[in-house]
């Protein structure tokens, strides 16, 4: 992860973060060492939970507990022990703070600290920035936030490559299956939907889609792929996929049509998206294969449920590739200086008009910093517009072209 690991070293100490407590609600995984090292090196001290207890790797969180300025706190692994664990870290306050899912932002907006000004945040994920938006539209988000999932690098590489590899890489493990012939039905056309219904195809999956967004149905129709309701899609259904961002993707009222045998998966952030809960209450269920449990329905047929119905790709495998990780986390340690570094004047420069509170794309000097430093990593040089190009593209007012009209223009 050369992006993220270079960002620290040529900082001079104390560093730029120097005094700043960064709060993370995130996954502990060997990725995140990395960024919490580059923060720790702009001088931050950090306070960390885990955003998914399935993701967390024990050496991980170990190793992080014995870095200095670094404290980590872990509930059991369940929903208690989650919540239990954002309010923890909510309470101690911080000025700084990274989430995915945007339960630790919100947990802090609602019982801030007074003896520490939060300054600002960060959001990862796509379902989290819904949320967020939500509660801007409802007067209740006080700080600037930067979408990260909005910055065009991340999402090029983190939702449309990570994602559609990742997710793919989990359903291989778990099930074992030969895509192949097989009817897949994924169940949001997103960014993320995307990359998994292309990754299904092209290992001969034949893919359906399901999605409540006119706009984002009639990409898929475009693209080649039957867009039909959950209720119809899932009769047919040899694997759903679920990556809405939303709830109540796939109940009980679906699962009375699913075929005997159908594997359920969730690729979104929370394990809201398949009715996980309705399952382990009709009965204990079977592992049939490590993350894959096989629960027999009241109507006669049986589902297969992968990772507990959470986020398949990190509970079932590794999640994204440090390549990918390397863009986002990138995006993110230049999104907390922008919000955290004290300007010479010992004023922040979120107080900026740009950054007041609410929900922010990713600065655009940033999303193409990080974009140059990846082309500038993969080897990839770039044309430089000469002065007529750019003179050409400043212009409105006069002609598109210059020199002699002939004769027979129109």
């Amino acid at each position: 992860m050369p992006l993220v690991a270079g960002i620290g070293t040529g900082s001079p100490a104390p560093g730029p973060l120097s005094g700043r407590v960064v709060a993370a609600c995130v996954h502990l995984t060997p990725e995140t060492v990395v960024l919490v090292e580059a923060l720790r090196g702009l001088g931050a001290r950090l306070r960390l939970c885990a955003a998914n207890p399935l993701s967390t790797q024990d050496g991980v969180a170990a190793h992080l507990r014995r870095m200095p300025g670094v404290d980590v706190v872990l509930g059991n692994a369940d929903w208690d022990g989650y919540r239990w664990a954002v309010q923890q870290v909510a309470d101690q306050g911080a000025d700084l703070v990274i989430d995915d899912g945007a339960d630790l932002i919100l947990a802090m907006q609602a019982h801030p600290r007074s003896d520490r000004l939060l300054l600002g945040a960060c959001e990862n994920t796509s379902t989290g920035a819904l949320r967020l938006q939500m509660a801007q539209d409802a007067g209740k988000l006080d700080i600037p936030v930067f979408s990260i999932t909005r910055g065009a690098a991340k999402r090029l590489y983190d939702d449309r490559h990570g994602t559609g590899q990742s997710v793919l890489d989990a359903l291989l493990r778990t099930t074992n299956l030969l895509l192949a012939g097989r009817v897949a039905v994924v169940a949001g056309y997103g960014t993320c939907g995307r990359a998994i219904a292309g990754r299904l195809r092209a290992l001969g999956a034949r893919v359906v889609v399901t999605e409540i967004s006119p706009q984002a149905a009639l990409e898929a129709n475009l693209d080649g792929l039957a867009v039909r309701p959950m209720v119809e899609a899932i009769r047919a259904a040899d694997l759903v996929v679920t990556a809405t961002g939303s709830r109540d993707v796939v109940t009980e009222q679906h699962l009375a049509h699913a075929k005997n045998g159908v594997i359920l998966a969730n690729a979104g952030h929370f394990d809201v998206e398949i009715d996980s809960e309705w399952l382990r209450h009709i009965g204990p269920g079977v592992q049939v294969r490590p993350g894959l449990v096989s629960y027999s329905l009241p109507s006669g047929q049986d589902v297969l449920l992968a990772a507990e119905g959470r986020v398949v790709n990190l509970a079932a495998a590794e999640g994204h590739p440090p390549a990918v990780m390397d863009i986002t986390f990138a995006t993110v340690a230049l999104c907390l200086l922008e919000l955290g570094s004290p300007d010479p004047k010992g004023a922040n420069v979120n107080l900026s008009p740009a950054y007041r509170a609410g929900l922010h794309p990713v600065p655009g000097h940033i999303d193409t910093t990080v974009a140059r430093l990846a082309l500038r990593d993969a080897g990839v040089g770039l044309d430089l517009p000469t002065q007529a190009q750019k003179e050409y593209l400043q212009t409105w007012g006069g002609p598109a072209r210059t020199g002699a009209i002939p004769d027979h223009a129109e």
